[in-house]
């Protein structure tokens, strides 16, 4: 590995280049969650980053190249396993009903950060048929994640028999109430968790 001059403490340029990138992401997420992204401009992310228009046109040429990166970063963080290891669905020994709660618990999880609540908060009617499909294709790992745990789940007997792409779709949508309910105070994230795995999960249990 080469060696930096000053160390490892002083950042390089690209390292730089991504910590802003990477603000301007944070910062118009935070705008889409309060108020939505029909009226989100880049003007909006540069005031609230105390910086210039032209300096987000940097790092971003519109929008719908942010929200397109956004997506990209929630599924990363859904699928990655090293991410709070102790709700990754995909552990080893797990029957599909435990890997459903733990499914489920990411989910709520991810959904109350300002990314995945950012997403929640955007419908399909707002965007265009084109980013509409990118933000489908790049969900995509994630719905088959969810149906495929599931069937295994039916398959081994600890999920009642059900139809996987109603039960993950009605999580789905039930996750757009998330950001809400946080924001009423209705509970702290552990318990608004607990009850939406008792809503879901324990429903399509069998019962024993």
């Amino acid at each position: 590995m080469t060696k930096r001059a000053w160390g490892a403490e002083i950042q390089n340029r690209q390292e730089k280049f991504e910590l802003k990138r990477r603000a301007v992401l944070q910062s118009a997420a935070r705008i889409i969650r309060r108020s939505g992204f029909e009226t989100l401009s880049l003007g909006d992310i540069a005031e609230d980053l105390h910086v210039s228009k032209p300096t987000i046109y940097y790092y971003f040429h519109n929008k719908e190249e942010i929200v397109r990166e956004l997506m990209d970063m929630a599924v990363l963080a859904f699928l990655d396993p090293a991410d709070h290891p102790e709700d990754y669905h995909g552990a080893p020994g797990l029957n599909g009903a435990a890997r459903f709660e733990r499914f489920i618990r990411r989910s709520v999880r991810v959904t109350s950060g300002d990314v995945g609540a950012c997403l929640f908060v955007i419908y399909p009617n707002q965007l265009a048929p084109d980013l509409r499909r990118d933000l489908d294709g790049k969900g995509q790992p994630i719905i088959a994640a969810g149906e495929k745990i599931l069937r295994e789940g039916i398959d081994d007997g600890s999920i009642a028999p059900c139809n996987p792409a109603v039960v993950y779709h009605f999580l789905i949508n039930g996750l757009r109430s998330v950001p809400v309910l946080l924001e009423l105070r209705q509970g702290r994230l552990e318990e608004l968790t607990d009850s939406i795995v008792a809503i879901m999960a324990h429903g399509t249990r069998t019962l024993l």
